[in-house]
């Protein structure tokens, strides 16, 4: 049985893309090898990713046109085993990913049963703040990066009460990153 983890970049204001919604130069333009080091690392323990349909689209657009040789992590995004959620996509061409066929908190409850490495939630902000609301996150890693974005596509939206976290892992990157690990309290 394995936790689910959301994995998300971040400006210190919260957000995750700049304010046309797609914008990811703030990471692209401080992203260091050891962080893709890290996250590869943390890929070992994980056996499927969980997306919305933006970011499997934005995804799905990218990894199947670069090699192992242009991107470290291209063959650990290509084979991984993807569960899209959506009502509007029809066929999924990348490479092991289908569509969610039971509802978002079913599904969930549902792969987090079965036997296997951990889940993981890149990006897909309407999805971690949907799960984040029916408490099934274990695990929330932030890269968060050092920049005031001054809006723009926020990771966490209006809740109806605050959620205490723990953390349980920090470390500083030499650019002034910080990845932080946290579990709910």
């Amino acid at each position: 049985m394995g936790k689910l983890i959301a994995y998300e970049f971040l400006s210190m204001d919260g957000y995750m893309a700049g304010k046309a919604g797609q914008e990811m130069d703030f990471v692209t333009s401080k992203f260091l090898p050891e962080m893709e080091e890290d996250i590869a690392l943390a890929y070992q323990h994980v056996d499927r990713f969980l997306f919305g349909k933006t970011t499997y689209e934005s995804l799905a657009q990218y990894w199947p046109t670069v090699s192992q040789e242009e991107e470290p992590l291209a063959d650990i995004m290509n084979k991984m085993h993807k569960v899209v959620f959506s009502s509007t996509l029809g066929q999924l061409e990348w490479n092991n990913a289908h569509l969610a066929v039971k509802g978002l908190e079913q599904e969930v409850r549902s792969l987090k049963e079965k036997e296997g490495k951990d889940i993981m939630i890149i990006g897909s902000a309407s999805l971690v703040q949907q799960l984040t609301g029916l408490g099934l996150i274990d695990e929330y890693r932030f890269l968060l990066f050092p920049v005031l974005l001054g809006g723009g596509k926020p990771l966490f939206k209006a809740q109806e009460k605050a959620i205490n976290l723990h953390l349980t892992k920090s470390k500083a990157y030499t650019n002034g990153t910080l990845l932080l690990s946290y579990t709910r309290e």
